[in-house]
């Protein structure tokens, strides 16, 4: 009977979880709606976010990572993507451009990279400044090499006790063996297993299929690029899209610092927390300091009156 345990045994097991828990060992999103609609990020959840290019996706997994290092986690990041100086830059951008606006000053994505306008003064003092917590408490992987699925699980199951959080950007980057299809399904199978086994959160970001844009539709889940096995694994699904339809509109356009705010479509299509699904809404994410505006500037939409989600602020203070 070793493959079974009884049904007080797992009673103790399960109320000795439950009292280990506080708001203090959870998780941050970063995104104001989705902390309050999703109740945070908790130990041994899989959390996918799924978009396609230049929406903000390797921005979101960045800023879970720094959020939750400030928050005193141990975080793991892979940047699998870009380089392991994706982050620095992303991160002095954004400082930089909090201390330019005082200035009213702004300085863009190519000309920091590039080093074409000269911030070293400024640069130098977001050095000075890195907190302690992100010193201490963010490791970036070292990409001398892509993970496959062995090595990636070999590295999560050799660095576990280190670290209380791994953030994978992206998923697509893995290296495959085989047929991607088939590889993408063991990949996703084998890091909830590991979830299971080392009850540490995996957010991981994925390529979303475009087909939904020729259908003339809202993506779901079952969109995600190549693999049903992905949203079945996944405890929280997240897509990220353009929000056209805000950005072009009049009232978008009068907006005080227009050029500088991007209108993004927030999806939640799959939670563990039993708040309806799919939930959608629309979020303004500012360039310049990389960063959504506060809750007070979001909207609700729906996708249509069956799964209308209706007075969002009154569902999550009950």
């Amino acid at each position: 009977m070793r493959d079974f345990l009884s049904f007080k045994e797992i009673a103790k097991q399960t109320i000795e979880e439950r009292r280990k828990r506080s708001v203090h060992t959870n998780f941050k999103y970063w995104i104001e709606i989705l902390d309050d609609y999703c109740w945070w990020i908790i130990e041994n959840e899989l959390v996918v976010i799924w978009a396609w290019s230049w929406v903000g996706k390797t921005e979101l997994a960045i800023h879970i990572a720094i959020t939750n290092a400030l928050l005193w986690k141990k975080v793991a990041l892979f940047s699998l993507e870009w380089d392991k100086w994706e982050i620095i830059y992303r991160y002095f951008q954004k400082e930089i451009n909090l201390k330019l606006q005082k200035e009213w000053r702004f300085i863009k994505w190519p000309e920091y990279r590039l080093n074409i306008i000269d911030i070293e003064k400024y640069e130098d003092q977001v050095f000075n400044e890195i907190p302690k917590e992100l010193e201490e408490n963010i490791k970036i992987f070292n990409k001398t090499y892509i993970p496959n699925r062995d090595k990636l699980l070999n590295i999560i199951r050799d660095n576990y006790t280190k670290f209380d959080m791994f953030v994978i950007d992206h998923l697509h980057y893995l290296d495959y063996w085989e047929d991607e299809r088939i590889w993408l399904s063991k990949i996703i199978n084998s890091v909830k297993e590991a979830t299971e086994i080392i009850k540490k959160p995996v957010v991981m970001v994925s390529h979303l299929n475009r087909n939904y844009i020729f259908q003339k539709r809202f993506p779901t889940k079952n969109d995600l690029h190549w693999s049903s096995d992905i949203e079945k694994n996944a405890n929280t699904v997240i897509l990220l899209i353009p929000d056209e339809k805000s950005q072009n509109s009049e009232l978008s356009q009068t907006r005080k610092d227009a050029k500088f705010l991007r209108d993004t479509l927030v999806i939640v299509d799959k939670n563990r927390t039993w708040m309806p699904v799919p939930a959608m809404f629309t979020s303004t994410f500012d360039l310049r300091t990389k960063t959504y505006l506060p809750w007070e500037e979001y909207n609700i939409l729906s996708f249509d009156e069956q799964n209308r989600v209706s007075k969002f602020d009154k569902i999550i203070n009950k």
